[in-house]
């Protein structure tokens, strides 16, 4: 277990403890939410005071596609896009009351039609018996339209970058492939699907803006991400993105 003075996510007991920040009591209120309405594959909030705050920690294998093989299974990328769906139409039933009471990490986006999760990708799920049974870390939730968190969830799981350098997973069309097999299981209609290439743009792009604008605040993490190149390469994959834009649309419609 990660020492408390550590400044980021720890395990204690049941309960995964982490700094309080301003933005907590809106993802509280969003997990309290969804328990609400029946949604219970995400964590339970356990409380926060001015230091830390506390969900339950949700058992299970977790893991990116470059590190955790079976993170890259097509039924692993089934299911992992029908509970972003089930996540979504849950939380349709109240985006409007929490989008007005709540202050979020990242800006809400215009249609507010769902809460985004905000970062949905294979290291913020859990895996039981192959499957995807849980999300996790619920901290860049902010209201905003399905095909904005939508869009960055197909960019990770695709996983649609030029870094990508596990075999199998490291080609444009082995990656428009799981696209398609991502939103076939979201059940994107057909007609919005030429929508994802740019949207998927728009989304790094304000990524990018996000994590400079967090690192001229002085803001270590996000300082630490430029030095170590992320910006670099999120600029790369926006342009990658572009390039097989035409082929994205194709293989995501036909």
């Amino acid at each position: 277990m990660q020492s408390a003075t550590n400044d980021g996510p720890f395990r204690q007991g049941h309960l995964i403890v982490r700094p309080a920040r301003p933005w907590t009591p809106g993802v509280h209120a969003l997990l309290t939410a969804l328990h609400r309405h029946g949604f219970t594959a995400a964590p339970l909030p356990e409380g926060y005071n001015e230091v830390w705050e506390r969900v339950t920690y949700l058992p299970g294998d977790t893991g990116d596609l470059d590190g955790c093989t079976d993170m890259r299974s097509e039924t692993v990328l089934r299911s992992a896009a029908a509970l972003l769906r089930r996540y979504h139409d849950c939380s349709v039933l109240f985006a409007e009351t929490l989008e007005a009471g709540n202050l979020w990490q990242l800006p809400a986006r215009l249609p507010s039609e769902v809460i985004c999760h905000g970062d949905f990708a294979p290291y913020n799920v859990v895996l039981n018996d192959g499957e995807v049974t849980g999300i996790i870390d619920f901290e860049a939730a902010h209201p905003g339209p399905r095909i904005w968190d939508l869009s960055y969830a197909v960019y990770r799981w695709a996983p649609l970058s030029s870094s990508m350098a596990v075999e199998g997973l490291d080609s444009p069309v082995s990656q428009i492939q799981r696209a398609r097999v991502f939103v076939d299981a979201y059940g994107l209609p057909v007609s919005e699907r030429s929508l994802l290439p740019a949207a998927i743009i728009e989304r790094l792009e304000a990524l990018l803006a996000f994590m400079e604008r967090e690192a001229a605040r002085g803001i270590e993490r996000y300082r630490r991400n430029l030095q170590d190149g992320h910006d670099r390469i999120y600029r790369e994959d926006v342009a990658y993105v572009a390039k097989w834009s035409p082929e994205i649309v194709e293989g995501l419609r036909n």
